[in-house]
């Protein structure tokens, strides 16, 4: 009879500690299908959650219960709006749409979990109209809180600020990195400009578990004319921790020919994951349909660079969560986590 208790035991710990070491949710292409899914910190324990009508841009809540998402209406409608489901893909239902009025992406919650934030585009006397909105899941309410074109608005960790990107500036070359109050009010930008004979693009600001840094890519290109066609020739990409006290930035030891597709934080901020894919600088960029973008590690203080996949496909954006906050039950999802069991 003790046998069989420490056998259940035992199982039933696999099996939560299984669950609960899924920590990083992704979007990727895979043969030939567009797919969110989730896996460990070291790539293992890949798993497909949801595959349905082209679903991108996936993020955690902060309590790991639920990943909100956009995806299309249809199979081959264009017009995308946000979903939210389970962290284990079930209970896929329907945030915002359907409407052929306006495009809702990139969704990230607040750090309460109440609300999310993300990035609309309508249509209105043949126009594109920009704007930040913010949903409060309870009421189902939508606000607009900036009329700014922005991509990844995402709050930092104390729900004061919003940074975001890309913000296309007047007069400048290529798209910077901005910030604003959590009520939409003092946008302004955070960098430094950057160097004017080259289009430089920065893009997926990630903030740090203390609020304290920031992640980013800066992807650089010359603009050049090629039989009469204007083209844009890499020169190279960076990626860097911005210091919010320092006001500083450092880049990582990252070769400049891995192009990034998509970046996060992870293990307690001690490392950095990040989609890429290595092309040669300084000639056209690859016309083919699919870039095989794979996913890598960076640890921060090593410097090594570890990769975790390995497919013919393409890895896009990235969320991860610590696993102090997963749910070890499908079932009551109550806040036990692995780390609490070993103890």
């Amino acid at each position: 009879m003790r046998f069989e208790k420490y056998i259940s035991l035992s199982l039933m710990l696999l099996f939560f500690s299984t669950l609960a070491s899924a920590k990083i949710v992704f979007d990727s292409i895979r043969d030939g299908i567009s797919g969110i899914y989730v896996m460990d910190d070291d790539g293992s324990n890949v798993k497909l959650l949801t595959d349905t009508h082209f679903p991108l841009s996936p993020s955690w809540s902060p309590d790991g219960k639920h990943i909100v998402f956009d995806r299309r209406d249809e199979p081959h409608n264009d017009h995308r709006h946000l979903f939210l489901m389970n962290a284990d893909g079930s209970n896929i239902h329907r945030l915002t749409g359907p409407s052929d009025a306006y495009d809702d992406w990139h969704a990230s919650f607040s750090p309460d979990g109440g609300s999310i934030i993300f990035f609309r585009l309508e249509r209105k006397n043949n126009k594109n109209i920009p704007s930040v909105r913010l949903m409060n899941l309870e009421s189902g309410k939508i606000k607009k809180i900036s009329d700014l074109g922005v991509n990844q608005p995402t709050f930092s960790p104390d729900g004061k600020k919003i940074v975001f990107s890309p913000v296309v500036v007047i007069g400048k070359s290529g798209t910077d990195i901005w910030i604003m109050e959590a009520d939409g009010g003092n946008p302004r930008e955070l960098l430094p400009s950057p160097p004017q004979h080259l289009l430089v693009n920065r893009s997926y600001p990630r903030w740090s578990m203390d609020g304290r840094k920031l992640l980013y890519i800066e992807s650089q290109y010359k603009r050049v004319e090629i039989d009469g066609d204007v083209d844009f020739i890499p020169q190279g990409f960076y990626y860097y921790i911005y210091d919010f006290t320092s006001r500083q930035s450092r880049r990582l030891n990252i070769p400049k020919d891995y192009r990034g597709g998509g970046i996060d934080w992870t293990d307690n901020d001690k490392s950095v994951v990040f989609s890429a894919v290595k092309i040669k600088l300084k000639e056209p960029l690859p016309r083919q349909h699919l870039v095989p973008y794979n996913t890598y590690k960076y640890h921060i203080a090593s410097a090594k660079i570890t990769r975790l996949t390995e497919h013919p496909g393409s890895d896009g954006a990235f969320d991860w969560i610590s696993d102090d906050v997963l749910p070890v039950s499908a079932v009551d999802k109550k806040k036990v986590t692995w780390g609490m069991l070993k103890q």
